[in-house]
């Protein structure tokens, strides 16, 4: 049973890394510039990874376990925005990503 949340963890991972990458795609600022980056095909391809993922793991747990544990999506994100897009985490971030983790905890027990 535990390796259906570590799958979700990976999941959410991949979700948040794919985003990371389609947010690299748009440094050039036009729709031209952006087809051609290769970021965006990496973001692309991790979401249909992190889909995937999804769509196994709603065969095992149900749905109302697997969906507000992919919030863990959120947390992943803010640490990738902090860690290589070097952006301001406040305490109101903070305080939120506590919150979300509560949630998940009682969601998961």
């Amino acid at each position: 049973m535990i390796i259906y949340y570590i799958i979700i963890l990976i999941m959410s991972m991949t979700a948040s890394f794919a985003s990371f990458f389609l947010k690299k795609s748009t440094n050039g600022g036009t729709v031209l510039s952006i087809i051609k980056n290769k970021y965006l095909y990496v973001g692309g391809f991790l979401y249909v990874i992190a889909a995937l993922f999804n769509i196994w793991i709603l065969q095992k747990l149900p749905y109302f376990v697997v969906v507000p544990l992919g919030s863990i999506c959120y947390i992943w994100t803010m640490i990738i925005a902090g860690i290589f897009l070097k952006e301001k985490i406040g305490m109101g971030k903070i305080i939120g990503v506590f919150l979300i983790l509560s949630g998940v905890v009682c969601i998961a027990l």
